[in-house]
Order: C-alpha cells, then sequence, then structure tokens
C-alpha cells in the first residue's frame, strides 16, 4: 500500500531524485504509444506553435523538436524536476529559441490568450483540481481552428491498477468528450484505441 502511494504521487508529481531520475524514464516508456498516437491525429505542422501540459519525461517535446521550423514547442509541467531535467536535456533546442519550458499549471496557464496552433495533454487530467478550470484554460490559450486534445487511459481499464485508488480522478472517453464540448469545442471526437488491451488508448479532439 505504502509503495502504491509512493508511485501515485510520483505520477501526480515527480518528486526529488527518483522523478528525475526513474519516473522520467518510466513515463516515456508507458506512454509511448499514447503520445505517438496523440501527436499523428493532431497533424501537427513545422510552423505550428505547440504547447505540451506536463510533458513528463519529455519524449513527445524531443519528437516535436526535431520537425519544427519556424514553429516553437513549449512545454509547462508542475514538476520543478523535470523542468530543470528538460532545461539540461534541450539545452540546445532551448538555446535555439525552438524549444521553451516552464512551470506551469493547467489552472493558470502562463500565457497569453491564443498563443498556440497545439495543445495537448496525456495521462493527466486525473490529477487536475478543477476539469472545468483546466479545460477553460486550454481553450482560452487556444487559437481559433487550433486543435487540443486530452488523452487518458479510461476508467475502465485504469480503475483495476491499485494505484489509481490514491488521488486519481478517472474518467470515461465520453465524460472527457462531454466536458470539452461544454468548455465550447467543436468538432469534438473520440479515438479509442485498443479496447481489448490491458492499457487502452483513448484520445479526445476538439478544435476552437
Amino acid at each position: 500500500m505504502a509503495m502504491q502511494q509512493f508511485l501515485a504521487a510520483q505520477l501526480r508529481k515527480p518528486q526529488g531524485w527518483f522523478g528525475s531520475l526513474v519516473m522520467s524514464r518510466i513515463l516515456n516508456r508507458v506512454n509511448g504509444k499514447i503520445v505517438d498516437a496523440t501527436l499523428a491525429l493532431l497533424n501537427v505542422k513545422p510552423e505550428h506553435d505547440v504547447l505540451e501540459i506536463g510533458f513528463g519525461g519529455g519524449s513527445a517535446v524531443r519528437w516535436l523538436a526535431k520537425r519544427a521550423s519556424s514553429g516553437v514547442i513549449t512545454g509547462v509541467d508542475i514538476s520543478p524536476e523535470m523542468v530543470q531535467r528538460a532545461e539540461r536535456q534541450f539545452h540546445t533546442e532551448i538555446q535555439s529559441g525552438r524549444v521553451k519550458v516552464q512551470l506551469g499549471d493547467v489552472a493558470h496557464l502562463p500565457f497569453g490568450d491564443s498563443a498556440f496552433d497545439r495543445v495537448f495533454t496525456v495521462n493527466t487530467i486525473y490529477f487536475w483540481p478543477d476539469t472545468k478550470q483546466g479545460l477553460a484554460e486550454i481553450y482560452r490559450v487556444l487559437r481559433l481552428d487550433g486543435i487540443a486534445a486530452i488523452s487518458i487511459r479510461s476508467r475502465e481499464k485504469m480503475e483495476k491498477r491499485g494505484v489509481t485508488k490514491h488521488n486519481f480522478r478517472l474518467f470515461s472517453a465520453d465524460e472527457v468528450a462531454g466536458f470539452m464540448r461544454a468548455a465550447g469545442f467543436r468538432n469534438v471526437s473520440i479515438n479509442h484505441r485498443d479496447r481489448d488491451r490491458a492499457w487502452d488508448q483513448a484520445i479526445i479532439v476538439g478544435a476552437r
């Protein structure tokens, strides 16, 4: 039980040497497939300004930075350890202006209105203090005709894992889609993959 609580806390906000050295690698590994699916659905162009909320180990930022030309890839995370790690990991890209990373909370994104062409987050919504506020902030910083993606493991899969009993809020894909529509997103769609596997991938996409 104590180990599950520890892992749940680290998943919510990686901290200390474990968060920096171990959890960052775990996140990159276990989220690889859902990150790839999310990026494919977002159809990111080289000129797009992109925001990832909760970039964790940085695999998506790295993938996007390799393809960016005039666009800037921005990552925010609530973990100082993840930000510090990313500053080292992406030193060259940050120096060139292609990547920016900083502390940030989905409830109060530190950006102006209509700042990004694409906004996405993978496996973070379980930890948001206010789902409505978080989606309102994503809508605010998204440009007109921009696209946002909220990617999750569905409730029916997550509730089978002991770690999710500790301060996780679980959702179905339909619930997230409903929240996005209520926040003003249009053309909301659900791409639900691997339903028959231990871990599924539900990517909910909407446009401003």
